[in-house]
Protein backbone atom coordinates (compact mmCIF):
# COMPACT_ATOMS: atom_id res chain seq x y z
CA UNK A 1 0.00 0.00 0.00
CA UNK A 2 1.50 3.47 -1.11
CA UNK A 3 2.43 5.91 1.87
CA UNK A 4 0.04 9.18 1.14
CA UNK A 5 1.67 12.83 1.66
CA UNK A 6 0.40 14.71 5.13
CA UNK A 7 -0.79 18.27 5.16
CA UNK A 8 -0.81 19.99 8.17
CA UNK A 9 -4.29 22.05 8.40
CA UNK A 10 -2.35 25.19 7.72
CA UNK A 11 -0.43 24.27 5.10
CA UNK A 12 -3.66 23.00 3.26
CA UNK A 13 -5.17 26.66 4.25
CA UNK A 14 -2.46 28.22 2.78
CA UNK A 15 -2.58 25.61 -0.65
CA UNK A 16 -6.49 26.53 -1.05
CA UNK A 17 -5.74 30.10 -0.71
CA UNK A 18 -3.49 30.11 -3.00
CA UNK A 19 -5.78 28.28 -5.50
CA UNK A 20 -8.20 30.37 -5.00
CA UNK A 21 -5.80 33.67 -6.00
CA UNK A 22 -4.69 30.91 -9.20
CA UNK A 23 -8.17 30.43 -10.10
CA UNK A 24 -9.01 34.30 -10.22
CA UNK A 25 -5.81 35.25 -11.79
CA UNK A 26 -4.29 36.96 -8.89
CA UNK A 27 -0.76 37.70 -7.37
CA UNK A 28 0.94 34.71 -6.04
CA UNK A 29 -1.80 32.49 -6.89
CA UNK A 30 -0.63 28.86 -7.32
CA UNK A 31 -2.70 25.95 -8.67
CA UNK A 32 -3.19 23.34 -5.82
CA UNK A 33 -0.99 20.02 -6.37
CA UNK A 34 -2.51 17.53 -3.55
CA UNK A 35 -1.77 14.84 -5.76
CA UNK A 36 -1.29 11.63 -3.31
CA UNK A 37 -2.38 13.60 -0.45
CA UNK A 38 -4.11 12.06 2.59
CA UNK A 39 -7.02 14.97 2.87
CA UNK A 40 -9.35 12.24 4.99
CA UNK A 41 -11.66 14.44 7.21
CA UNK A 42 -10.23 17.54 6.42
CA UNK A 43 -12.33 20.76 6.26
CA UNK A 44 -12.65 22.02 2.22
CA UNK A 45 -16.34 23.79 3.08
CA UNK A 46 -16.54 25.60 0.31
CA UNK A 47 -13.27 25.10 -1.05
CA UNK A 48 -12.74 25.59 -4.91
CA UNK A 49 -10.80 23.18 -6.03
CA UNK A 50 -11.70 23.00 -9.25
CA UNK A 51 -8.30 22.96 -11.83
CA UNK A 52 -6.69 21.43 -8.09
CA UNK A 53 -4.62 18.05 -8.73
CA UNK A 54 -6.16 15.33 -6.30
CA UNK A 55 -5.28 12.17 -8.24
CA UNK A 56 -4.60 9.79 -5.70
CA UNK A 57 -5.91 11.94 -2.95
CA UNK A 58 -7.62 10.32 0.06
CA UNK A 59 -11.02 12.36 0.47
CA UNK A 60 -12.79 10.05 2.73
CA UNK A 61 -14.26 12.13 5.40
CA UNK A 62 -13.64 15.21 3.83
CA UNK A 63 -16.19 18.28 4.44
CA UNK A 64 -17.20 18.85 0.90
CA UNK A 65 -20.30 20.46 1.60
CA UNK A 66 -21.63 24.01 0.60
CA UNK A 67 -21.39 26.95 2.91
CA UNK A 68 -23.62 29.29 2.41
CA UNK A 69 -21.40 32.04 2.26
CA UNK A 70 -19.18 30.12 -0.22
CA UNK A 71 -19.32 28.29 -3.24
CA UNK A 72 -19.34 24.65 -2.91
CA UNK A 73 -16.32 22.81 -3.36
CA UNK A 74 -15.60 21.63 -6.84
CA UNK A 75 -13.30 19.43 -8.44
CA UNK A 76 -12.58 18.25 -11.88
CA UNK A 77 -13.49 14.76 -10.89
CA UNK A 78 -16.64 12.88 -10.64
CA UNK A 79 -17.07 10.90 -6.90
CA UNK A 80 -19.82 8.86 -5.13
CA UNK A 81 -19.25 8.26 -1.29
CA UNK A 82 -21.07 5.44 0.89
CA UNK A 83 -21.21 5.72 4.60
CA UNK A 84 -22.11 3.14 7.43
CA UNK A 85 -21.43 0.48 5.30
CA UNK A 86 -20.49 -3.22 5.82
CA UNK A 87 -18.22 -4.22 8.15
CA UNK A 88 -16.20 -0.82 9.77
CA UNK A 89 -19.42 1.24 8.90
CA UNK A 90 -17.08 3.72 7.43
CA UNK A 91 -17.15 5.69 4.45
CA UNK A 92 -16.16 4.01 1.19
CA UNK A 93 -15.15 6.70 -1.90
CA UNK A 94 -14.84 6.12 -6.06
CA UNK A 95 -13.91 8.12 -8.32
CA UNK A 96 -15.64 7.40 -11.96
CA UNK A 97 -12.66 9.43 -14.03
CA UNK A 98 -9.83 7.27 -12.34
CA UNK A 99 -11.65 3.80 -11.73
CA UNK A 100 -10.54 4.11 -7.89
CA UNK A 101 -12.29 3.10 -4.86
CA UNK A 102 -11.15 3.45 -1.27
CA UNK A 103 -12.83 1.12 1.17
CA UNK A 104 -10.43 0.55 4.88
CA UNK A 105 -7.13 -0.07 3.60
CA UNK A 106 -8.31 -1.01 0.20
CA UNK A 107 -7.44 1.17 -2.91
CA UNK A 108 -7.96 -0.44 -6.09
CA UNK A 109 -10.48 -0.49 -9.00
CA UNK A 110 -13.93 -1.07 -8.92
CA UNK A 111 -13.26 -4.67 -10.59
CA UNK A 112 -10.55 -5.49 -8.20
CA UNK A 113 -12.74 -4.17 -5.25
CA UNK A 114 -15.58 -6.91 -6.21
CA UNK A 115 -13.61 -9.75 -6.16
CA UNK A 116 -12.11 -8.70 -2.80
CA UNK A 117 -15.72 -8.11 -1.23
CA UNK A 118 -16.66 -11.56 -2.60
CA UNK A 119 -13.40 -13.20 -0.78
CA UNK A 120 -13.68 -10.66 2.61
CA UNK A 121 -17.54 -11.39 2.68
CA UNK A 122 -18.10 -14.98 1.54
CA UNK A 123 -19.57 -16.38 4.97
CA UNK A 124 -21.31 -12.92 5.69
CA UNK A 125 -24.39 -12.04 4.18
CA UNK A 126 -25.45 -9.13 5.34
CA UNK A 127 -22.06 -7.03 4.02
CA UNK A 128 -21.64 -9.38 0.88
CA UNK A 129 -25.13 -7.64 0.02
CA UNK A 130 -24.56 -4.02 1.55
CA UNK A 131 -21.26 -4.10 -1.14
CA UNK A 132 -22.60 -5.69 -3.61
CA UNK A 133 -25.20 -2.84 -3.97
CA UNK A 134 -22.82 -0.24 -3.50
CA UNK A 135 -20.94 -1.91 -6.62
CA UNK A 136 -24.19 -2.33 -9.04
CA UNK A 137 -25.17 1.33 -7.69
CA UNK A 138 -21.44 2.50 -8.87
CA UNK A 139 -21.53 0.74 -12.29
CA UNK A 140 -25.16 2.20 -12.91
CA UNK A 141 -23.65 5.05 -12.60
CA UNK A 142 -20.85 5.04 -14.63
CA UNK A 143 -21.91 7.12 -17.66
CA UNK A 144 -19.37 7.76 -20.22
CA UNK A 145 -18.27 11.58 -19.71
CA UNK A 146 -19.01 12.19 -22.94
CA UNK A 147 -22.29 11.58 -22.41
CA UNK A 148 -22.96 13.75 -19.30
CA UNK A 149 -23.42 17.13 -19.31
Amino acid sequence: METLRMIAKEELIQIIEKHRKWIYDELNGERANLCDANLCGADLCGANLRGADLCGADLRDADLKFSPNLTSAKTDQRFIQFNCIGSRKGTTLYCFNTDTIWCGCFKGTLAEFAVKVEETHKNNPQYLAEYRAVILMIQSLSVPQEGRK
